[in-house]
């Protein structure tokens, strides 16, 4: 992993990790997943200490579906409209991501996720 030391390496850093997650999720890697997971929430909490989560915004329509999945469940707090449209749209699909994304908007409804 990369030293963050900046609001470009830290996006740089959640596109890779988010990339990386959604392929070991798609192959049942959980090791892989987890050590992905544990970058992509680096990469966030260096975001929001710059006060630059807004920044997500720029991979809702990202090609990857992971990248547009956890960009859009980390703006659910400050984009939700945006973040929820992203997030049903992959929860049309027939993906395994498809789950994640409706699971995600269900618990964001319910006030489940403290993002």
């Amino acid at each position: 992993m990369i030293k963050i030391e900046n609001i470009t390496d830290a996006l740089s850093e959640f596109v890779a990790s988010a990339n990386r997650h959604t392929e070991a999720t798609e192959v049942g890697n959980y090791k892989d997943a987890n050590k992905s997971y544990g970058k992509i929430i680096k990469s966030i909490a260096y975001l929001k200490e710059q006060n630059a989560i807004n920044e997500l915004a720029n991979f809702i329509e990202h090609p990857s579906i992971g990248v547009r999945l956890w960009a859009a469940t980390y703006l659910l707090p400050v984009k939700e409209t945006e973040a929820i449209k992203c997030l049903n749209s992959i929860a049309q699909g027939s993906s395994v991501h498809a789950l994640d994304a409706e699971t995600t908007i269900s618990e964001w409804k319910k006030g489940n996720l403290s993002l």
